[in-house]
């Protein structure tokens, strides 16, 4: 397991785990008319079930009495996994994977205070790993890999700190149809780079860091919300414009604005006065500047965004706990043939703090003279 902060390596006393899991995997062949399989060199779709095993996992603060966990998670998952080297025996992979996680022993306040990783049963799930697959036999296949998995919900519900952990993997794969797709290109259809907008507005929900810590550290015993599992869920809409250039069938790169309308700042500045910031600043309005990289495979889109604030007054628990940049990672998936029209979702996230999980409808304007693109 891997500590996200300070804090938390000094809340884990123990670090071992285990996970498995069970894949069903469909690959095209050649034969198939698809520019996306034959440029990603025929890659893998897959879903998956998880086992995740937690339980040895201890989290203990000094003046706790007792021993917290995590228990179990279990997930079910899609993931793209694509060679970046193969020969007639040997391949070397990456996969990512995401999905749903359920947790069997989230946080308590009173009888599992110190899991401060995974406040709610229902988690998002993202993994990442590289792989060494040997056929050993036309349709068996050893596998050896190192492996990254993240369970967090997103800031949905505190607390929400997220479960990290890495280490290496040892599988088994059985091919159904031992055929492989061929090496050389079947077909190409000429590709015409082009510029275009990226118009999106969204709706975001995330749970108060201040409240948390206010139901957690600044409340008597006595008190109702004291240790509290339930927290209020707040909600603003975001609009985002990005110039892009799509200089490949597979991959485009822009900059653009995010814009974020938070209705709650009253709200925000009563948490920030009971735990005793002063002379705090406070604007519903936040306003960044974003880099955003996008990966195309069919109707989905992968993107990743790394942006800096222009704008942003959110009190002291946001100075104190927010970078002045963040990171967010989501996926669209089109809605009509060319791809103008989407949905996507992503998390936010300040250096892997989660701020918010963001649903959003999209369009794509073309600016250029390219070539009719179709996604499918």
């Amino acid at each position: 397991m891997i500590p996200c902060d300070e804090y938390a390596q000094e809340l884990i006393r123990t670090h071992h785990s285990s996970v498995y899991s069970l894949q069903m995997s469909h690959r095209a062949l050649a034969t198939d008319s698809c520019q996306y399989d034959q440029l990603f060199g025929f890659p893998s779709l897959s879903v998956g079930l998880l086992f995740a095993d937690y339980h040895r996992i201890k989290l203990q603060k000094e003046n706790t009495p007792y021993i917290s966990g995590t228990g179990y998670m279990m997930g079910a998952y899609a993931s793209f996994s694509r060679d970046l080297l193969r020969t007639d025996r040997f391949s070397f992979n990456y996969t990512f994977e995401n999905g749903l996680g359920w947790c069997s022993k989230p946080y308590d306040g009173f009888t599992n205070e110190d899991n401060e990783l995974i406040g709610s049963p229902l988690s998002i799930y993202f993994g990442f790993g590289l792989y060494a697959r040997y056929r050993i036999t036309p349709q068996w296949e050893l596998v050896l890999g190192g492996e990254l998995k993240h369970f967090s919900n997103g800031a949905v519900d505190r607390p929400n700190k997220g479960i990290n952990t890495t280490g290496i993997s040892l599988g088994a794969k059985y091919y159904l149809q031992p055929t492989e797709p061929t090496k050389k290109m079947v077909f190409k259809v000429p590709f015409d780079s082009y510029f275009f907008m990226d118009l999106s507005a969204g709706w975001d929900v995330n749970s108060s860091m201040g409240e948390w810590l206010i139901n957690s550290y600044h409340t008597s015993p006595d008190s109702p919300n004291y240790h509290t599992k339930d927290y209020r869920i707040y909600s603003g809409v975001t609009a985002h414009a990005t110039a892009m250039y799509r200089y490949s069938r597979r991959y485009a790169s822009g900059i653009g604005l995010d814009y974020t309308y938070y209705p709650y700042t009253d709200a925000l500045q009563e948490e920030d006065e009971k735990l005793g910031y002063q002379n705090q600043t406070y604007n519903k309005h936040s306003v960044a500047l974003v880099a955003r990289h996008e990966v195309y495979y069919r109707r989905l889109t992968m993107y990743m965004g790394l942006a800096y604030y222009l704008l942003r007054e959110r009190g002291g628990v946001a100075s104190e706990f927010e970078k002045p940049y963040y990171e967010n990672l989501g996926i669209k998936y089109a809605l009509t043939r060319n791809g103008n029209i989407y949905i996507g979702y992503h998390v936010k996230a300040h250096l892997l703090r989660a701020e918010h999980m963001e649903l959003n409808l999209g369009f794509r304007i073309k600016t250029g003279n390219g070539r009719k693109e179709k996604i499918w």
